[in-house]
């Protein structure tokens, strides 16, 4: 059976959306998509290539029985209304990040995921880089030994265009975010708990718990904006080990490559970047690497992660994050701001 899957929320990141579904191509076809704005819905029925059903109203398309699961990438604000709405139809459902904006949003989700019983998976495409993935089957084996740190970074330094007037430089290189995410209250909060929830999700996939306090610092460098572009979190495991989140749109990861994480051992060293892995026994002048070509760019994780969320629905298992998970994630963003605004190491199971 082929499954019937409607899209809900057209803006820009949903194109690699559109490339993941055709790679699904006899398991699974967009059939219906839903959004307010008529340049965005133009943008990905081009892309589908194929007539589809066109919604204004999100609600609308879940009240289409012949849809059987949906894909939500919606301003962060209206996730917690769009996530249970689709669970109550009874629609299997993926959404990207961030799961919500509270920890009661994600306890209405859990309710309305868990009473419906339909599939849902946070979209956590950083997941599926196969350095991620060969890492967290090497923690699990207990090759590297005991773990001492986890560091998990995403970081692009962005920069504005020079233009022919020098009095503008300046500006032009201090660019601006547009539409929704310049509004807190529609955001949420600054970078951390956007890009900055990759890292986050990583960091608590690789230790494969919660941290028991964190202690976080923002900061403002490069975009006009009132809230952070750059972030760091600082985390305690209840057995010791320490995680370290480095998060920014200002400022480049450690490192001449895209280093996803870092991972300190007791039988050494291990780091991954989008497309290598590197490991480094302890007394070894040199790391032996894995490569993964293909993998140069986030893009393909896209695909990996719809594949995950198909077979899931197929097989009526729960996928790699559900609602747990990314509510996990999201509390560990909520204690770092907490932190912040304390000045204060905050006990992660404290918030509620």
């Amino acid at each position: 059976m082929t499954i019937k899957i409607g899209l809900i929320g057209c803006g820009s990141i949903m194109r690699y959306h559109v490339e993941g579904w055709a790679a699904m191509a006899g398991r699974a076809e967009i059939v219906a998509v839903a959004d307010v704005a008529e340049e965005n819905i133009k943008a990905r029925v081009a892309e589908i290539g194929r007539d589809v059903t066109i919604y204004r109203n999100y609600h609308d398309l879940l009240a289409d029985d012949s849809i059987d699961a949906v894909d939500i990438a919606l301003p962060h604000h209206l996730h917690c209304e769009s996530i249970t709405s689709a669970a109550r139809a009874g629609k299997h459902l993926m959404t990207e990040k961030p799961l919500c904006l509270s920890l009661t949003e994600a306890e209405s989700i859990r309710q309305a995921v868990e009473t419906s019983g339909i599939i849902m998976m946070a979209a956590h495409n950083q997941l599926f880089f196969p350095a991620v993935l060969q890492a967290k089957q090497m923690i699990l084996h207990g090759d590297l030994g005991q773990i001492y740190a986890i560091h998990s970074y995403d970081c692009d330094a962005r920069r504005g265009r020079l233009g022919s007037n020098k009095a503008t430089w300046e500006q032009e290189m201090r660019p601006s975010l547009g539409g929704w995410r310049i509004d807190p209250a529609q955001m949420g909060g600054g970078e951390f708990i956007d890009t900055g929830y990759h890292p986050t999700y990583r960091l608590l996939f690789l230790a494969g718990e919660t941290p028991a306090e964190v202690s976080a610092m923002l900061g403002t460098y490069r975009l006009n904006m009132d809230r952070e572009d750059t972030a760091y979190l600082l985390a305690k495991f209840a057995d010791g080990r320490i995680g370290q989140v480095m998060t920014s749109w200002a400022i480049r990861s450690p490192g001449a490559r895209r280093t996803l994480f870092h991972i300190m051992a007791e039988a050494g060293q291990l780091w991954g970047e989008t497309d290598r892995l590197y490991y480094q026994p302890v007394n070894f002048s040199a790391p032996a690497t894995i490569d993964y070509p293909g993998w140069t760019s986030s893009i393909p994780t896209f695909a990996a992660e719809i594949k995950h969320f198909v077979e899931a629905i197929e097989g009526g298992f729960q996928p790699y994050h559900s609602v747990a998970e990314a509510t996990e994630t999201l509390r560990l963003i909520l204690a770092g701001y907490q932190s912040v605004e304390t000045g204060k190491t905050v006990r992660v199971d404290s918030l509620s």
